[in-house]
């Protein structure tokens, strides 16, 4: 699935530079709320990798939408901005496992290295748990099952054909049949 992102902000001129600076600079998808009111609404139908908010805001501010989302255990990133910086709330933001904290005005390499290292945490989070989903199966049978297939669906993503598949691996086509 493609990582996406959601960027928060009340200021509908901030979202139009986020949406823009992302949608030129990466491949994420992104959508934008500029009523942070809406977000718990929106992250019951909706699963992004990534949230950048903006701190202070009417209704839900940087820090309540951060602790929604570890209140609910959910797996988003989020990054903070804010006009307002000042070392205590970058602190208190920091305390509370916001992945990055920046001021405005900022420039848009820091957005996008940003992004960058957020969504390939995101990644290794994601193939971490799918690891250890494998390691916790038993019984080992099972295990190994379920190896093959996650080494299957590697060699998919590596290569464009069976017959290099085949050929790197030293598998045979029968081996391949595992699906995603």
């Amino acid at each position: 699935m493609k990582q996406s992102i959601l960027a928060i902000d009340d200021e509908l001129h901030m979202l139009k530079l986020l949406e823009r600076i992302i949608s030129e600079k990466t491949d994420y998808p992104i959508t934008t709320i500029n009523n942070s009111l809406e977000v718990p609404d929106f992250l019951k139908e909706n699963k992004v990798d990534l949230i950048i908010t903006d701190l202070k805001m009417p209704g839900m501010d940087g820090l309540d939408i951060l602790k929604y989302i570890k209140e609910n255990d959910r797996s988003e990133e989020v990054v903070i901005m804010t006009a307002f910086g000042s070392l205590d709330t970058a602190l208190d933001a920091l305390s509370q496992g916001v992945f990055d904290y920046i001021t405005k005005p900022f420039k848009k390499e820091q957005i996008i290295m940003t992004v960058d290292r957020a969504m390939r945490w995101q990644k290794v989070k994601v193939e971490s748990e799918r690891m250890s989903a494998i390691f916790d199966t038993e019984p080992y049978s099972a295990a190994i099952e379920a190896f093959k297939k996650e080494y299957v669906n590697r060699l998919k993503v590596r290569y464009s054909s069976e017959s290099e598949m085949i050929s790197k691996s030293g598998l045979t086509g029968e081996d391949l049949k595992y699906e995603d």
